[in-house]
């Protein structure tokens, strides 16, 4: 267990199957693989930086570590592990200014984005279309009275490709023929779909968001997921915002570390060094036991 959790990295395979199980990961996520090679293994007071976990200390300005993790097969997305200073690193960066290199990664999502996962395109169309969270939080973070009135509104609900079978089961018994199979391609029926439903814990509103599709947020709002600084700072007077994802993919400190820049090392020093000033907490020491973290909603 020692050596599992000290390589729960990404392009880990033994990390990626705890993870995913028999869901195999897209091979196109592997690109990626060389941008977490150029990023520190520590940062100031020996603070970590950690893949696909979350931790908070919503009170305390302190930084206590940098977690990061995958996002649309074309970035790693670096943030503090606190929720005040996540949403004020998106916040900033999304009313800064907008670069062509900024405009020309908003059209490398809206085109050339992919299913994290491997799964099957099946000719599927359907106009509006949600996509649910995993089994770990679908509860936890789903406003189902929302998620109920779209559906009596023609809404289909994608499954996350990890849900369990019992959930998958119970979404069926409850929704009918509403519910899409699990191992469809998320994307062909985004592409398909006009209307788009997420929770935050969802890359597809962005992905949505790129290709001009209206978005509608089906999370509870009081519940952190892995994108929602993101999502927070799209809002503008109410609606997601694409001007403001462009200023986000402009900024070089927002921590969105695109595979197709030619200069990934300055983003990612950019968003460390803004940190600088900081007061950085040293991890405990738990006498080489392994901690326990919080999983990020996925």
């Amino acid at each position: 267990m020692k050596k599992l959790a000290d390589n729960d990295e990404l392009g880990n395979p033994v990390a990626h199957f705890f993870k995913s199980g028999n869901v195999l990961r897209s091979k196109d996520n592997d690109k990626l693989v060389q941008l977490k090679s150029l990023m520190p293994e520590k940062w100031i007071n020996d603070t970590k930086i950690e893949y696909d976990v979350w931790y908070d200390f919503p009170n305390d300005k302190r930084i206590h570590g940098y977690v990061y993790t995958d996002v649309l097969t074309q970035f790693l997305y670096l943030r503090v592990a606190s929720s005040m200073w996540a949403i004020d690193a998106m916040k900033r960066a999304a009313v800064t200014e907008i670069t062509e290199e900024g405009e020309r990664f908003f059209k490398e999502i809206t085109n050339n984005s992919g299913d994290k996962y491997r799964l099957r395109r099946k000719g599927l169309k359907h106009d509006f279309v949600i996509f649910l969270p995993g089994t770990n939080i679908l509860d936890k973070v789903t406003d189902w009275d929302k998620v109920d009135s779209a559906v009596k509104q023609g809404a289909k609900l994608k499954c996350h490709p990890l849900t369990s079978a019992p959930a998958y089961e119970h979404l069926v018994h409850k929704y009918g023929d509403a519910v899409i199979d699990k191992k469809a391609s998320g994307h062909e029926l985004l592409d398909n779909a006009s209307i788009v439903g997420c929770c935050d814990n969802s890359e597809m509103g962005i992905v949505a968001l790129a290709k001009g599709k209206t978005v509608h947020r089906f999370g509870k709002q009081e519940q952190w997921c892995t994108y929602s600084a993101i999502y927070k700072a799209l809002l503008h007077d109410g609606q997601l915002n694409a001007d403001r994802l462009k200023a986000i993919l402009s900024c070089k400190g927002s921590g969105l570390i695109p595979a197709s820049t030619d200069y990934p090392q300055e983003r990612i020093n950019r968003f460390f060094l803004q940190y600088g000033q900081e007061e950085h907490v040293a991890p405990k020491n738990f006498s080489s036991r392994v901690q326990s973290v919080k999983r990020a909603y996925a």
